[in-house]
């Protein structure tokens, strides 16, 4: 069986790579797996015939300054899979380039079954993309409970297979006491900055990140900070690290090694006591470790000003949306100034009782000790392949 996949950013490298994992195991034989993906696809055997960091581009004028090379890989990749012929198209998240790919496959070989995995956002923005979806995407599997009734509205099977971040591991007690010695934490208040995976959310996220947390340090003078930094991006951040409190912990791949950085990524969640963080899945990893956050994010002027327009919803955070509650706070946009964020900062750090509580909320309705999501997305996937074949 010949799968083709297509990951556009971190996040969807690593459902990927989950998901790979359970192919593996229902399908009889060995399965070949062909597309796009990162580091986490490619290590399980998977071909990637471009580098995947060339997609991680997000709003709309950042994309059309891109415009481009995003074509050049469109066409290269509408003709991979023409010349491959797989028994399934899967594209992960990346909507701007996914669906591109998916609408030309479909006018072009309307005998390739097309799987889409992480519902576009139709109840947060542009909620007629459902629709204009069901004309080139067949089905779609679900992170999130709300999310089915919207696509079976207009025809695409959905299914929810729950979020992998229920199942994931947390930091073991030997990281954590390792990753405290390497750095010499002791009891201090830890401070996570996680400023996002995406060139263009390091240029716009951390000057404003760093001015927020030397103010933080001044209110907090025996604070620890680190930062993480992904294996796409540590490099880049390097230029903005003079705008962070002096003492910051700088946690990446380049002086640890990959695996020994991600088990200090784990720990790093684990122990610290608030995060500032970019808007966007990481707000469940934090979740699951129940460390409180405020959550920061803008864009370009003109994307933020069109992304407004079309907002159906009064929060992005996946916390506030699963859980109907607004106890985590968000500085978007206009309100994404080093002022807000700060106070909020204080706030939450003073008393977080309702995140936490609102953290196991989340846990449970996402699937937490319940069959593992990448297992229950698989073997959907693989039942949805088999009735399409017969219809």
């Amino acid at each position: 069986m010949k799968i083709f996949i297509i990951a556009g950013e971190d996040s969807g490298d690593k459902l990927g790579s989950a998901l790979i994992d359970s192919l593996r195991e229902a399908i009889d034989g060995y399965p070949n797996f062909i597309g796009i993906g990162g580091n986490g696809m490619i290590s399980r055997g998977f071909a990637s015939i471009f580098p995947m960091s060339e997609l991680s581009v997000m709003g709309f004028v950042e994309i059309a300054s891109q415009y481009k090379n995003l074509k050049k890989r469109l066409n290269q990749t509408v003709s991979s899979i023409l010349d491959e012929e797989p028994d399934i198209l899967l594209t992960i998240d990346a909507p701007e380039f996914c669906f591109r790919v998916a609408k030309k496959i479909r006018l072009l070989n309307k005998n390739i079954p097309i799987a889409h995995y992480v519902a576009p956002s139709v109840w947060a923005w542009r909620p007629n993309r459902a629709k204009k979806i069901s004309n080139f995407v067949d089905y779609v599997l679900a992170l999130f409970p709300f999310e089915p009734r919207y696509f079976h509205d207009v025809g695409i099977r959905c299914d929810f297979v729950g979020h992998p971040i229920v199942s994931e591991t947390l930091a073991e007690e030997d990281s954590i006491n390792e990753l405290k010695k390497e750095y010499s934490i002791a009891n201090e208040p830890i401070i996570l900055c996680l400023p996002g995976s995406r060139r263009s959310e390091i240029d716009r996220l951390m000057p404003v990140f760093g001015e927020t947390l030397e103010k933080f340090s001044n209110v907090l003078p025996n604070a620890r900070f680190i930062l993480l930094s992904t294996p796409d991006v540590y490099e880049y951040s390097k230029k903005y690290l003079e705008r962070m409190p002096k003492n910051i912990i700088f946690l990446t791949p380049e002086k640890h090694g990959l695996e020994k950085y991600l088990e200090f990524k784990k720990a790093s969640f684990k122990i610290s006591h608030l995060a500032l963080a970019a808007s966007g899945t990481v707000a469940l990893e934090l979740a699951a470790n129940n460390t409180p956050m405020v959550i920061g994010y803008d864009m370009n002027f003109f994307s933020r000003q069109i992304i407004g327009l079309m907002l159906q919803t009064d929060t992005v955070n996946l916390v506030n949306l699963i859980t109907g509650n607004r106890n985590i706070p968000e500085c978007i946009g206009s309100n994404f100034k080093s002022e807000n964020l700060f106070l909020e900062m204080v706030r939450v750090y003073s008393n977080n009782e309702k995140q936490i509580k609102d953290f196991k909320t989340t846990m449970d309705l996402l699937g937490k000790n319940k069959e593992a999501p990448n297992v229950r997305a698989a073997n959907s996937l693989l039942t949805f392949c088999k009735n399409f074949k017969t219809v």
